[in-house]
C-alpha cells in the first residue's frame, strides 16, 4: 500500500501516476541519506532541548535513524515504497514505521525547504574534502614523475609545432600548478558552502526558539545563514562548485590531449599501461588511450552541468520553487564523474613509462633558432633585424636539409659578421637550459625551485 503523503491533508484526489513519477526525486536524492540522517539527529537533539521531544523519544529517534542508515547502505532504493517522493520523506516515513509517533515530531519547526538546502551543503562539504584529497593524489604523481626524470628534456610546442626545448620536469609542473589553483578554488568555495540554512523553515524562519548555533556546531558548519529567504533560495554555492570542477575538468582535458598525442606511435614519449587502455574489436594491434579520451570527454559534461544549473536558477522567483529539484542531478553527476576521472588519471600517472631518449632525440634543431636571434641582439643588432637574419638561415637549412645546430661561426658569418665569435656549442641543450634559470623558466635551477615549492604545497 502506498504511503500517505505528508502534505495530502487538503487534497481530495491522489496525484496522477505520471506526475507522481515526474515529481519523485528519491532515485537521485538518496545520495543525501547520510546528510539527512545527520540533520535529523542534530535537529531532534535541539527539539529535545526545547521540550518538544522527550529524552526517551530522542533515544528512539537516534537509534531508529542509525538503523535506517544501515538499511539504506544494504538495500538502497528497494527499502522505500514506490510512492516515496524524496529521501527526506522516505527517512521520516521509515522512522515512523519503526518508532511511531515520536518520528512525527522531528519535522516540528522545519520545512523540506531548509532541510534540503542544508543537506546539499553538508553533502558538498564532505565531497569537496574528498575531491581535494584526490587532486592532491594526482599532484603527488606529477611531482614524483618530475623528480624521477629531473634531467630529462623534451620538445616544447606552440600551435602543435616544435617551439623550444623544455625540461620534462618543467612540463610536469605546468600541470601541477594549475591543479594547485583548483585546490585553492575549492578550499575557498568551502567558505560559502559551509553556511547553515537550517532554521529558515519554509522561507520566513522557524516559529520554534531554535538555538541555531547549537545546530551549526552539531552539523559542523562554519556559520549560519543571515537571511531565511536567502537560506532556502540560494544555490550560488552549488554553481560555484560546478564552475570550479568545470575549470578543473578543462585542466585535466588539456593534459589528456597532450598525453594522447605524446603516447601515440608518432611520438612515443610516454607508454601507457594496460590498466588504463583498451583494445580494438577488429584490430588486434591497437592500444587505445580510452582513459584519457574519457577524461577529455567528461570535461564537456562538467561544463554542461554548470550550464544546466545556471539555466535553472536564472529565472527563479523568490524563494523556493520545485525547479530547485533540478539542481541535484547535475551536482551528483559532476561529483561522481570527477572522482572517477581523478582516480583513473592518478593510476595512469602511477603506471606510465617515460621514454627519455625518445623525447631528447625528438628535439628539432630548428627549435634553437631563437638562440641565434638572441645572440645577435646581444651583440647590438636590433632584435627585429636579427629575427630576419635568422629567418633566412632557417629557410636555407630547410631547403638544403641541413641541421641548424650543425652550423658554426664560419657558416653563420656568411649571413652576418656578428656571428664571427659565436661559441661552437651555441645550440646545445645544456647551454639553452642554463640561460633560462630565471624564476619560472625551464632552466635546471629554476625547475629545482619549482619542485621544492611543489613539495611545500603538498605538505600544507
Amino acid at each position: 500500500m502506498a504511503e500517505k503523503k505528508a502534505w495530502s491533508g487538503r487534497f481530495k484526489e491522489s496525484n496522477d501516476p505520471v506526475f507522481e513519477r515526474m515529481n519523485r526525486s528519491l532515485d537521485f536524492d538518496i545520495n543525501l541519506y547520510k546528510e539527512d540522517i545527520a540533520l535529523n539527529k542534530a535537529y531532534s537533539a535541539q527539539l529535545n532541548k526545547l521540550g518538544v521531544i522527550s529524552d526517551e523519544e530522542l533515544i528512539q529517534i537516534h537509534n531508529g535513524l542509525d538503523e535506517i542508515r544501515n538499511e539504506i547502505e544494504q538495500q538502497g532504493l528497494s527499502l522505500f515504497d514506490a510512492s516515496t517522493e524524496d529521501i527526506h520523506m522516505g527517512v521520516e516515513a521509515r522512522l515512523a514505521s519503526k518508532i511511531g509517533d515520536a518520528a512525527k515530531r522531528i519535522h516540528t519547526g522545519k520545512s523540506r525547504n531548509d532541510q534540503v538546502a542544508t543537506d546539499v551543503r553538508l553533502y558538498l562539504q564532505r565531497q569537496v574534502g574528498e575531491i581535494i584529497g584526490l587532486i592532491k593524489g594526482l599532484m603527488t604523481q606529477l611531482l614524483r614523475l618530475a623528480n624521477e626524470h629531473n634531467k630529462a628534456v623534451m620538445p616544447g610546442f606552440t600551435h602543435l609545432r616544435q617551439a623550444q626545448p623544455v625540461m620534462f620536469a618543467h612540463y610536469m609542473m605546468s600541470f601541477f600548478f594549475p591543479l594547485s589553483r583548483d585546490v585553492e578554488r575549492l578550499q575557498d568555495a568551502l567558505k560559502r558552502i559551509s553556511i547553515m540554512p537550517l532554521g529558515s523553515a519554509a522561507l520566513a524562519g522557524s516559529a520554534m526558539a531554535l538555538d541555531r548555533e547549537f545546530l551549526r556546531d552539531k552539523l559542523g558548519f562554519a556559520a549560519v545563514s543571515d537571511n531565511s529567504m536567502d537560506g532556502v533560495l540560494s544555490r550560488d554555492f552549488a554553481a560555484e562548485f560546478l564552475a570550479d570542477i568545470a575549470i578543473l575538468g578543462v585542466t585535466l582535458s588539456r593534459m589528456s590531449e597532450d598525453f594522447i598525442l605524446y603516447s601515440s606511435e608518432a611520438y612515443k614519449f610516454f607508454d601507457l599501461s594496460d590498466k588504463v587502455t583498451t583494445g580494438s574489436s577488429i584490430m588486434p594491434n591497437k592500444k587505445n588511450p580510452d582513459s584519457l579520451e574519457l577524461t577529455r570527454g567528461k570535461s564537456g559534461r562538467f561544463i554542461g552541468n554548470l550550464m544546466t544549473l545556471l539555466t535553472v536558477l536564472k529565472s527563479q522567483p523568490s524563494t523556493y520553487n520545485k525547479d530547485m529539484q533540478e539542481d541535484k542531478e547535475p551536482l551528483f553527476d559532476t561529483v561522481r564523474n570527477i572522482k572517477d576521472v581523478l582516480e583513473v588519471d592518478t593510476i595512469l600517472l602511477e603506471t606510465m613509462t617515460i621514454n627519455e631518449d625518445k623525447m631528447r632525440n625528438a628535439i628539432d634543431s630548428l627549435s634553437f633558432a631563437t638562440e641565434l636571434a638572441d645572440y645577435l641582439a646581444g651583440q647590438g643588432l636590433p632584435f627585429r633585424e636579427a629575427h630576419g637574419v635568422v629567418g633566412r638561415i632557417v629557410r636555407d637549412c630547410v631547403d638544403n636539409n641541413t641541421k641548424l645546430t650543425d652550423l658554426h661561426s664560419a657558416e653563420l658569418s656568411q649571413y652576418h659578421q656578428l656571428f664571427a665569435e659565436i661559441p661552437d656549442d651555441w645550440g646545445s641543450i645544456e647551454r639553452f637550459l642554463a640561460k633560462r634559470n630565471l624564476p619560472g623558466g625551464t632552466g635546471p635551477d629554476s625547475v629545482a625551485c619549482q619542485l621544492k615549492k611543489a613539495e611545500k604545497i603538498l605538505k600544507k
